[in-house]
């Protein structure tokens, strides 16, 4: 059971392989063409014989009919020779015998217990005395069709070796075609998480097409690896984002655990803490949620149509009462009508203006404007903060950046909301510009493009 087990796996693969099923091909082809070929070398000997006994026989007509035709010779050459009238069908004239069973026609393939035997008949017109009559002549190509059957014998026995030849040799060509691609599939089932960022395929033998197939392997690997190890970066950041909170939490619990229940200031102070920390957790966990969705294609857009310029306006005062430190202004807001989520797009210029909020310091101005330019929504959310170096504007839109300029100025934040933002405006095609000078502010720019056809 044991063999029967390996061999039919090794049938699989042997017909699951490249190789095998191209060299199968090229054996049906030459199978195929040489059945093409041996119907063709019958049909055109037969067509010969054919032809010359046609002749045969007018000749024994026109010689009827001059009435200088040779019996003795007819009866060598003919099996049977027949002259019928078109009226009455009366035998006028005859030579020989016709065999049993044939009827008008061409070829006639009798099989009796003695010998293989193949005739030919021919009708053709005869006058005879004023008389309109029809020849019917049988001839007896058997030996002709041995001569032809041995023939064809010779030819099928070396279209078999040549085939054969044909085959092999296509056979060792693919495989030694084929030998790089075996080579690539084993380096690629050598790959796993701890060697991808080392393994890649050789492109330095290979040609073509299989260069072009191995280049394009890499590059798929160069991007798995980057997926990868963004997701470590990622899975080891949100670690650090989340360790924070937590070791609050179970500084303050212990706290109150030992001593602070009796205390009320440390009750109080701890309460509050464990809260704005579960917060913290809360708001973070929310915003992972949310970029995991978008990973996995599932991040759903509720669009409809709606006035940008409402939001605007809510969120302008929205802004106003959480932030009475800061000099809020909207400087212009405009309708336009726009196609998309409203809550999303709500929730993405919010993170611009908490963002706004976290980099300046009281007294600062922070605007906002919504316009229509041509059908798109333009909005403008600017400071007079913290602003931004130029090195780096590259990574403010990366999940957990925290640029070296705010680290230890106790400003709150994971470094996600950017992101979450930008994945949005991305959702609705839309495009983020920004413009930044260091301790001088920010300004970025939103834009909504019109809605094709409306």
């Amino acid at each position: 059971m044991k063999s029967k087990k390996k061999e039919s796996v090794l049938q699989v693969k042997l017909r699951a392989s490249l190789t095998y099923r191209i060299t199968l091909n090229v054996g049906i082809l030459f199978f195929s063409a040489g059945l093409l070929l041996l119907c063709l070398f019958i049909g055109v000997r037969l067509g010969t014989v054919s032809r010359g006994y046609r002749e045969l026989a007018m000749d024994y007509c026109n010689a009827l009919e001059s009435e200088t035709i040779d019996r003795e010779q007819v009866e060598a050459e003919c099996k049977a020779f027949v002259v019928v009238t078109e009226e009455t069908g009366e035998v006028i004239y005859q030579i020989g015998r016709e065999p049993e069973r044939l009827h008008l026609g061409k070829w006639y393939f009798t099989s009796p217990k003695e010998r293989f035997e193949l005739y030919v008949k021919f009708r053709l017109p005869v006058v005879l005395s004023g008389t309109e009559c029809h020849g019917e002549a049988v001839f007896d190509c058997t030996e002709q069709w041995q001569q032809i059957r041995e023939e064809l014998l010779r030819m099928m026995l070396w279209y078999l070796v040549i085939s054969f030849v044909a085959v092999f040799v296509c056979y060792v060509s693919v495989r030694a075609v084929f030998r790089p691609v075996d080579e690539m599939a084993i380096q690629v089932s050598r790959l796993n998480l701890q060697n991808i960022h080392k393994e890649r395929l050789n492109v330095e033998g290979s040609k073509n097409e299989l260069k072009t197939l191995a280049s394009v392997i890499n590059e798929m690997l160069d991007r798995m690896e980057q997926a990868y190890e963004a997701q470590k970066q990622f899975v080891s950041e949100a670690s650090h984002e989340l360790r924070t909170p937590i070791t609050v939490l179970q500084g303050y619990s212990s706290m109150l655990k030992r001593w602070g229940a009796e205390d009320k200031e440390v009750l109080a102070e701890s309460v509050d803490a464990i809260e704005s920390e579960a917060k913290s957790m809360q708001e973070l966990v929310e915003k992972l949620l949310f970029l995991s969705r978008h990973e996995r294609r599932k991040l759903p857009f509720a669009k409809e149509w709606f006035d940008m310029g409402d939001v605007v306006a809510e969120l302008e005062k929205e802004m106003i009462y959480l932030s009475e430190s800061r000099n809020m202004k909207c400087e212009l807001c405009e309708s336009v009508r726009v196609y998309g989520d409203k809550q999303a797009l709500k929730q993405a210029i919010r993170v611009f203006l908490d963002n706004a909020v976290k980099y300046t310091k009281e007294g600062d101005t922070v605007s906002l404007s919504c316009k229509n330019r041509n059908g798109s929504c333009e909005i403008i959310v600017e400071d007079t903060g913290l602003g931004m170096r130029k090195e780096d504007l590259e990574g403010i839109f990366g999940r957990f950046f925290r640029a070296d300029t705010v680290r230890g100025k106790n400003i709150e934040g994971h470094g996600l909301g950017l992101s979450i933002a930008r994945l949005i405006i991305d959702g609705h095609a839309g495009k983020i510009s920004v413009r930044t000078q260091y301790t001088r502010g920010s300004c970025f720019t939103i834009t909504i493009p019109r809605q094709r056809g409306v």
